[in-house]
């Protein structure tokens, strides 16, 4: 059995007395120090709960008067939960993802919970096999999921619709599908991709490139930061300069893509998808004597190892990794508690500058 925290232990209480008929509509709560002394919790610990039961529309707060029930609706039966929370990742052996999902499954065992981790591949027939079987099982259990491709048509949002309407809690990380209303945990790629470009144009670059996936969310995000930097600096955009790639393309690597070279041949800087890519475009352009930074300036995101492993030192914003799993983590077992909690974070990038990118001549 999960364990629950201290002030989720009032909040349950409350909606159990709702739940037996013990308390109706228009009822008045117990006051803070009647439930703190019912609980042995702390005045601070009941303020929480009643601001967690006022924000999920279930009490309504009168200052002077008291707390009263505003929504006496029982609870509908949910799907049983093995205890366990399902794990859905599009890769393994990524920099970043063994980081993530480290602190996703040491949160949730504090709280209780075994985690069981599935793999994608970042392909939909496998997250649609994935999520079939889930379904098929019978299972109530919390769904963290990483959207597949989730810059384009997924035939699987209806999969997520189901489990959603099951009464079953799922919260995305890293990304997230527009077409769906369900919260998600994230760096915020808009502002990460407009802050990389932006030092890049503090460094009198206006020639500027960029590589970004086309596949993913984040990419088209990171590409509105990016277009949002221009702007606000008054430079044109040149749609010649940027330069879209896929998963495959990546996964071939780049080494062997002069197409983007001859893209980015007058550029002076470029802002790259994240580190993977700037490690390879590092390697291309050593293949083809341009040296960096003295005739290319190259940015990314991402702050992983890469940045100290590629050739020259990468400037780079930071990718939050363990943050966000414990944020992801600490989030779910709050749509545990009151599926009506706004579960959405969006973590605020900042910047490690080094040797790759310098001031253009």
């Amino acid at each position: 059995m999960a364990k629950m925290s201290k002030y989720q232990q009032v909040v349950e209480w409350v909606h159990e007395q709702i739940d037996s008929g013990n308390l109706h509509v228009g009822d008045k709560l117990e006051t803070e120090a009647q439930l703190s002394e019912r609980f042995s919790f702390s005045r601070q610990t009941i303020r929480q709960a009643l601001g967690e039961l006022e924000k999920e529309g279930t009490i309504s707060r009168i200052q002077g008067s008291g707390s009263y029930i505003r929504n006496a609706m029982p609870r509908r039966e949910a799907y049983p939960s093995s205890g366990s929370v399902t794990i859905i990742s599009s890769y393994t052996d990524s920099y970043i993802f063994p980081r993530i999902l480290q602190a996703m499954a040491q949160v949730l065992q504090a709280e209780g919970y075994s985690t069981r981790i599935m793999f994608t591949n970042n392909h939909r027939e496998t997250e649609r096999t994935i999520l079939t079987d889930m379904l098929a099982g019978g299972s109530g259990d919390p769904v963290i999921a990483e959207p597949v491709t989730s810059a384009l048509p997924n035939p699987n949002l209806d999969l997520y619709r189901e489990l959603r309407s099951r009464g079953i809690p799922v919260i995305f990380f890293n990304t997230f599908y527009p077409d769906l209303d369900i919260p998600h945990v994230s760096l915020d790629d808009v502002e990460a991709g407009r802050l990389v470009t932006d030092y890049l144009i503090s460094l009198k670059h206006t020639k500027i490139g960029c590589i970004l996936k086309n596949d993913d969310g984040q990419g088209i995000q990171r590409y509105k930061g990016y277009l949002k930097a221009l702007a606000q600096s008054h430079i044109p955009l040149d749609e010649e300069k940027v330069c879209w790639v896929d998963t495959t393309d990546l996964m071939d690597s780049l080494h062997s893509s002069e197409w983007i070279l001859r893209r980015i041949k007058e550029c002076t800087a470029v802002f790259c998808y994240n580190d993977e890519v700037a490690y390879m475009l590092t390697e291309l352009c050593q293949a083809h004597r341009i040296r960096i930074p003295q005739d290319l300036s190259i940015a990314s995101i991402d702050n992983s190892r890469l940045t100290e492993l590629n050739a020259v030192a990468l400037t780079s914003a930071a990718h939050p990794m363990e943050e966000l799993g414990e944020k992801v983590a600490s989030n779910l077992m709050n749509l545990i508690s009151h599926p009506n909690f706004n579960a959405t974070y969006e973590f605020v990038p900042k910047l490690a500058i080094r040797e790759s990118a310098v001031k253009n001549r």
